[in-house]
């Protein structure tokens, strides 16, 4: 009964303010979007931008605000049309763990979201049509979605690092000698206070050592396993837009900013070995060792030549790796390199990556191959069906 009534105030206030207030309603409440005959006002969407913005879903928040309730729009058509329909207590739930995924209860996830100005029912309507979708596509092509016994045969079969939990990071590396390292902390300490990944970028371009800072430190998606050992707990803690502590290390400072995380279709085998290459020397000769060397290999004859340069390579578990080394690893691929001044006046330090050695998926069960390949190819099949829907409706910008 109170949720009745409370209901009818809202009605009646909006209309008080549509008669007293001509614009509001003229601004507000009008459609800025129709997809057939289904509205979006201009209310819904700057509550997707707001909501957006909260849990920092995108960089491009506007654009895909607006993509994402006309995909609401259509999904939810098309549930309509299969008579698929959410009952409030699968919301309820569905609602809980969303909150639980971002460490909070429900009411402390609606109170967080009230106080960003963001209303309770724009949370309800981006999960409600989360969960019907689900179970549209579902009920529409399971049958297509089961994989056979040679598809799992052969997903057994495979190696190598194919899937499980990726990362999307932007990383910054100051420099700081030993008679620097106080103002460099306090550098470090400002870029934790960003708060915007643009922003973060920029400073990269700016302040970066890192061979990213040209990509304004972005790096490609890194698998969690991936990660050096004492990265994971602290990367996994982050949602995305947030920034690590400063991590220091020999020589240097190192910042990460989480921006995207994303599931893809198998569990990811561990890291059995890192193989890698440390060369230490004169400063003048290993920028010449770092232009000359493409792979590890290139590593032995430049060492021949130059009797001021001296190589270690090896092969380590990722637990054996010290936290300073493993972070330059993290964001090289094969034959990349990471070069910082030493302590030694005019010496410098270059770490090359020769390798990354997994292991397989012997210990993987059939069962957790075919439940990836069908979440898999459910995923494919719904955005099959989407871009059909999109493409037969009709959508009209105002």
């Amino acid at each position: 009964m109170v949720k009745s009534n409370l209901q009818k105030h809202i009605v009646a206030f909006f209309i008080l303010c549509s008669m007293t207030n001509p614009a509001l309603s003229q601004s507000l409440f009008d459609p800025v979007i129709s997809v057939d005959r289904a509205a979006i006002t201009k209310y819904e969407l700057e509550q997707r931008i707001r909501f957006f913005e909260v849990i920092q879903r995108s960089n491009n928040v506007e654009l895909q605000a607006r993509k994402s309730l006309i995909e609401d729009r259509l999904k939810m058509a098309a549930a309509r049309r299969a008579n698929i329909k959410l009952t409030s207590d699968a919301l309820a739930m569905a609602m809980s763990d969303f909150a639980k995924n971002a460490n909070h209860n429900l009411s402390q996830l609606l109170a967080d979201l009230a106080k960003e100005g963001v209303d309770e029912q724009t949370f309800r309507d981006y999960v409600e049509v989360g969960i019907t979708w689900r179970n549209l596509i579902r009920g529409r092509f399971a049958s297509r979605a089961t994989p056979t016994e040679a598809e799992v045969d052969r997903a057994l079969a495979s190696t190598g690092a194919k899937g499980g939990i990726k990362v999307l990071l932007t990383e910054i590396v100051l420099p700081a000698p030993p008679d620097q390292i106080e103002t460099v902390r306090q550098t470090a300490d400002r870029l934790t206070r960003i708060d915007s990944t643009a922003k973060f970028s920029e400073q990269a371009r700016l302040l970066s050592v890192a061979k990213s800072s040209g990509n304004g430190g972005k790096l490609e998606w890194t698998n969690l396993n991936d990660l050096p050992a004492g990265l994971r707990p602290i990367i996994s803690g982050l949602l995305p837009g947030q920034i690590t502590k400063p991590l220091e290390i020999p020589n240097a400072i190192v910042l990460f900013q989480l921006l995207d995380v994303a599931e893809t279709t198998f569990n990811l085998p561990e890291i059995s070995a890192i193989e890698y290459a440390q060369l230490s020397g004169p400063t003048a000769s290993i920028v010449n060792a770092s232009a000359k060397a493409d792979t590890c290999d290139d590593l032995y004859g430049l060492v021949k030549t130059d009797t001021a340069l001296n190589l270690n390579i090896k092969s380590k578990k990722q637990d054996q790796i010290t936290q300073a080394i493993a972070l330059r690893l993290n964001g090289l691929d094969k034959n990349e390199q990471s070069t910082l001044p030493t302590v030694e006046l005019g010496q410098s330090d270059m770490v090359m990556l020769c390798a990354r050695v997994f292991s397989t998926f012997e210990d993987v069960s059939r069962s957790q191959v075919a439940g990836n390949l069908r979440s898999a190819r459910l995923a494919s099949l719904a955005d099959g069906f989407l871009a059909e829907l999109r493409s037969s409706s009709t959508i009209t910008y105002h």
